[in-house]
């Protein structure tokens, strides 16, 4: 463990000695006979302690100790004075100091006291340390809560894209977010970039592109990362790498946010599948029935002509009453079949239309 420092500042030389003799075994001590050398000195050092004397010829050690408070320094004072009274202790205490040790002292009771501000100093700094800490990591968290939190949002954001442009745009919102520039790619049966600004991909990107969207899930060159999965990669520019908890923490989220735009892709695929799907389909209805409608038209006139044909016939073949009767109903019989099958193929259409509605609805 470093020692720590002890400075001295005393115009007695005789007590300067002797304390840096006592005291040297256990600090790093340095010691002053004036105010000036000790000013001098405390611009460009800290001392852990300041071991100071009420009078010097220059200035005075009260006033020395409050420059000390002003300033903000973590230094502990203890005055070493021969003036001993309730007065000069309180305004000791006023100025800021920790201890008071009287002229002629005991050399056990500057070590002791010395040691117990020693450990008094260390106590508070791991304290402030952890305090420190405590607070980084809170604040850390707070970060990382906030960044979670953009990625959920990504993803509810994400149900709502229903063409790529707006899912880039989604991702882009979040990479805004998350202080990270990236490019965009998706392959589906054709394959498409997306920038941020709407523009034109680079053709140094879409060939980085080409190159790299199969070499695994994250591929780092340089201050750049390629995230891929099976449809989808995009290109960070700017990684953190300076700092390596959030350069491990943006690797973490860009894995999840990869797998979410995979899965969101597949699905508008699938809709717009679906959607050309069920627009073949209508088409397929609208001709089925046209054909019916012309095919009903076009049967029922063939049906009504040879019907009166027959019955304009029957005084030339010269048949009894009983057997026209016989021909009309079968020609009645035949007629009223033709009519069933055409019922039929109209409920395959309003079956075939019912499903299409279905498919209209979830798609």
């Amino acid at each position: 463990m470093e020692q720590l420092k002890v400075w001295i500042v005393d115009d007695d030389e005789d007590y300067c000695h002797l304390m840096q003799e006592v005291l040297e075994d256990g600090f790093d001590v340095r010691a002053f006979v004036d105010a000036r050398s000790y000013r001098d000195l405390i611009t460009r050092e800290r001392p852990d302690i300041v071991l100071m004397d009420i009078n010097l010829p220059d200035s005075s050690g009260i006033s020395l100790c409050r420059e000390l408070q002003e300033s903000e320094l973590d230094t502990a004072v203890i005055f070493v004075s021969g003036m001993n009274t309730l007065e000069e202790r309180l305004k000791a205490y006023e100025a800021g100091a920790v201890d008071f040790i009287a002229k002629p002292f005991e050399l056990k009771e500057l070590l002791a006291k010395t040691h117990a501000v020693g450990h008094y100093q260390a106590k508070k700094r791991s304290l402030e340390q952890a305090e420190s800490m405590s607070r980084n990591m809170a604040f850390q968290s707070m970060g990382e809560s906030a960044q979670y939190g953009a990625v959920l949002q990504f993803f509810r954001q994400c149900f709502l894209c229903r063409d790529f442009q707006t899912l880039a745009d989604a991702f882009f919102e979040l990479m805004e977010q998350l202080n990270l520039n990236t490019c965009l790619e998706i392959r589906v049966k054709d394959t498409h970039y997306f920038v941020p600004e709407h523009t034109p991909i680079s053709p140094i990107e879409a060939n980085i592109f080409e190159l790299l969207d199969r070499q695994g899930r994250l591929y780092d060159f340089g201050a750049r990362t390629v995230c891929n999965d099976r449809h989808v990669s995009f290109l960070i520019k700017n990684m953190p790498l300076q700092d390596e908890v959030l350069y491990g923490r943006v690797r973490d989220i860009i894995a999840v946010v990869v797998e979410g735009l995979e899965a969101r892709v597949l699905d508008i695929q699938r809709q717009n599948a679906l959607a050309s799907l069920v627009a073949d389909i209508g088409a397929l209805l609208e001709g089925l029935g046209d054909s019916i409608r012309q095919s009903d038209e076009a049967f029922g006139r063939a049906m009504v002509n040879i019907t009166n044909d027959i019955r304009a016939s029957f005084h030339v073949l010269d048949m009894t009453e009983e057997q026209e009767r016989f021909f009309a109903a079968l020609v009645e019989r035949n007629l009223q079949q033709a009519k069933t099958a055409s019922q039929a193929f109209i409920a395959v259409k309003d079956s075939l239309s019912s499903i299409l509605d279905m498919l209209k609805s979830s798609s």
